[in-house]
């Protein structure tokens, strides 16, 4: 989908470009960057795989080249959002974005409230800020038990596994949350394959906002789906760019959670109240 906003972009404002695909290897990445960084582009539009080491190669080889570069997906070089030097950060998933979705969650325990987490790759730069996250959800919402935080690894059949083996474990489960539609799925097959009813006995929280998650919220198996938008996240950041080239450059973040999408609906998180007027492209 990323690719498709990029492509979009492209074609309203005439311009070509490469596409390298790291698969979130950072060691991967690191190559391609070195490449792209002797091929002459005009301007570079960097989704760092990893915080630290895209600083790094921003640093060492996007930089020293003079082109204007645009950051997106996630913040580097310890930044909360922006960082200075970049022609602009376009992005949505950041610390603030995250502890918002779980303190969304949370608030709707009225009572004592026993909840499953399921994330992303141990290790990874989303797994940190995911569990940041769910620790102040946790000091700001003492009612709130967290009975499991697992990786679920963005795949639903490890999702399926967990959440299965924490009802075994927690059958008064009272609540799920996930950073990803995908993996949501999972965990909903495992809710009821214990034979409760998903989105009543146990409520589900996820993020993305996938044409599949916005459907199961408007069938009520799901609470809430937290938007993503991939496609204008690409599609911004190539405009941020051509600014740049056109002398004009932002030289601050792009929040994703002020573009129309987020705007017109008035709210980040995706409900049955409102998932009539939410249109996902992905």
């Amino acid at each position: 989908t990323r690719l498709k906003g990029m492509r979009a972009a492209a074609t309203k404002y005439g311009f070509e470009f490469k596409a390298f695909d790291a698969n979130f290897t950072p060691q991967t990445q690191l190559g391609q960057v070195q490449n792209a960084a002797t091929q002459g582009f005009d301007g570079y539009v960097f989704a760092p795989t990893a915080a630290a080491p895209g600083c790094t190669m921003w640093k060492s080889f996007l930089k020293p080249t003079g082109r204007p570069v645009v950051t997106l997906d996630v913040p580097m070089c310890k930044d909360a959002d922006y960082t200075p030097g970049v022609a602009a950060t376009v992005t949505m998933v950041r610390q603030t974005f995250f502890n918002a979705h779980v303190d969304n969650a949370f608030r709707s325990c009225k009572s004592s409230c026993k909840v499953a987490a399921i994330g992303g790759f141990t290790g990874s730069d989303l797994f940190t800020v995911w569990e940041r996250a769910i620790a102040q959800g946790k000091e700001k919402f003492p009612n709130v038990k967290v009975v499991s935080d697992q990786p679920g690894n963005f795949d639903p059949r490890v999702a399926l596994r967990v959440i299965g083996d924490t009802l075994r474990a927690h059958p008064d489960l009272d609540m799920v949350i996930s950073p990803w539609d995908d993996m949501t799925r999972g965990a909903e097959q495992a809710i009821v394959a214990a034979g409760k009813t998903p989105g009543k006995d146990v409520r589900i929280y996820s993020t993305g906002a996938t044409k599949v998650g916005v459907q199961r919220v408007k069938q009520g198996a799901w609470n809430e789906t937290t938007i993503f938008l991939p496609f204008e996240e690409s599609y911004y950041a190539a405009v941020a760019l051509i600014m740049a080239l056109e002398g004009k450059p932002v030289n601050a973040y792009v929040n994703e959670a002020e573009m129309p999408a987020v705007t017109k609906l008035g709210s980040m998180y995706v409900t049955k109240e409102n998932a009539a007027k939410f249109r996902p492209n992905y």
